[in-house]
């Protein structure tokens, strides 16, 4: 089984009960909440308290789900006889803790490596030291429970003539590709050596394949070391960073591939029989993979597939976008389940919601450009949209924790993530252009009664 996940201090108030999951509402004093400390969906040993019923406890292993709920996988202990607690709804404490069986489990660990450690051969102080080994030289080692003798040819080491193993810097001379220097038994043209002051170089079959120069560039086949990489540049002059030459995609190659256990998980190569450049994910040997992003021979940029991908995500968003024309989306009736106008809930929010409409200025502008320099944008806030739906009815209310709660509509938006190092994010945003036809209809309708009733 894992090791559990430990942190300190991580202990949470909570009022929901039941035997399913707990929802931790704030940190006791002098704590830490688990969404602060706990990454999502990895077990740590837990011990729920009851405060308002102190004969309800259970103790076991959960983890917390991407609602920042406990799940409680596995109950250890319990008022229960060991079977999972239906709490009664009052307040209570959820802490983050390590169980009795877990560290019984490390001592029984600890006993047999000690019990290992005692078994080794001790260390041979009364034997004279030798600076060198000779072939038929024995060495003990322990196999399985009982000790062997090995050749000391067996392994590498320090013969009388002092190959092998070294104690002090290697000093060599040039060699050539023809025969290099530092090369292999029965394969003397193949290995390093030094063409030039600061320099190394690889051959095979006498002829030079790489060579790293002085300034740190690296040629591949014979290029001249004009640029950082080159491969197979026979044309110094062009400016280049690097030239592939006729490289292609092929299912069986890549311009460049990044592999894990002989798999080519991502590469990017030209499409085979075109004149297209593309990038595949689990492209390998006879198999074409995924096409993730192609640029077509004249320029133009397009996903892989249809509909699949994002360019950007809330994490990572872009900055400006600059084009010549508005983006087209699609709208076409075959494509939607229509359901009408707007009720008259929808109408008041959207009245409201037009009312709340101002400028405004990014804080990173402003600490960028100041004040006076941040450029004004005109818009609304996503909370205060979210707080009227709420207030009329059409979505769940944001929660003390400043969460959003449910929502059908599509110009809402929130989102979450948390960076490699655990910490959790999240961001509310907007389709603009979807609120702005809810506010448009609304007031189109609020104009066409006050005509009626002119």
């Amino acid at each position: 089984m894992p090791t559990p996940f430990f942190a300190d201090l991580v202990r949470e108030l909570c009022q929901e009960g039941g035997t399913g999951p707990l929802t931790p509402t704030g940190a006791v004093p002098g704590h830490r909440r688990f969404a602060d400390v706990v990454p999502a969906d990895v077990q740590f040993h837990y011990a729920i308290a009851g405060i308002a019923q102190p004969g309800q406890w259970e103790v076991g292993r959960g983890r917390i789900d991407g609602s920042g709920r406990l799940v409680r996988d596995l109950v250890a202990s319990s008022s229960n006889n060991g079977a999972p607690v239906d709490f009664a709804t009052g307040l209570k404490t959820i802490a983050l803790t390590v169980g009795a069986a877990w560290f019984a489990g490390q001592d029984g660990a600890v006993t047999a490596l000690t019990d290992a450690v005692g078994g080794k051969q001790p260390l041979s102080t009364t034997h004279a030291a030798a600076a060198t080994g000779l072939a038929d030289d024995q060495i003990t080692v322990r196999r399985a429970g009982s000790w062997v003798n090995v050749p000391l040819s067996a392994l590498a080491y320090r013969d009388a003539d002092g190959r092998f193993a070294l104690t002090g810097g290697l000093g060599v001379p040039n060699g050539t590709a023809a025969a290099p220097t530092l090369a292999f038994s029965g394969d003397a043209d193949t290995g390093l050596f030094r063409p030039a002051s600061d320099t190394i170089a690889v051959a095979t079959g006498g002829t030079e394949r790489i060579r790293v120069a002085a300034n740190g560039r690296i040629t591949v086949g014979g290029a001249a070391a004009n640029y950082r990489f080159n491969i197979g540049e026979a044309n110094p002059g062009r400016g280049v960073l690097a030239d592939f030459g006729n490289i292609d995609g092929a299912p069986n190659g890549a311009l460049i591939s990044f592999t894990q256990n002989g798999i080519a998980n991502w590469c990017i190569g030209q499409v085979p029989a075109t004149s297209a450049f593309a990038i595949y994910r689990d492209r390998n040997g006879g198999n074409d993979g995924t096409e993730l992003w192609r640029w077509e021979a004249g320029g133009a940029g397009r996903p892989g597939a249809d509909n699949a991908y994002s360019l950007g995500t809330a994490a990572h968003r872009i900055a400006t976008v600059f084009a010549g024309t508005g983006t087209i989306n699609t709208s076409d009736s075959r494509d939607k389940a229509w359901r009408g106008a707007m009720a008259p809930a929808e109408l008041r929010a959207a009245i409201r919601i037009a009312a709340e409409l101002g400028f405004y200025q990014w804080h990173d502008a402003i600490a960028e450009k100041g004040p006076d320099g941040a450029r004004q944008h005109f818009g609304v806030r996503a909370q205060q949209v979210w707080t009227i739906m709420a207030d009329e009815g059409l979505v769940d209310p944001l929660g003390d924790d400043g969460r959003p709660g449910r929502t059908p509509y599509a110009f809402l938006c929130w989102d979450e993530w948390r960076t490699d190092g655990g910490a959790a994010y999240s961001r509310f945003g907007l389709r603009s252009d979807q609120l702005a036809l809810f506010i448009m209809a609304a007031l189109a309708q609020r104009l066409a009664a006050l005509e009626v009733a002119a």
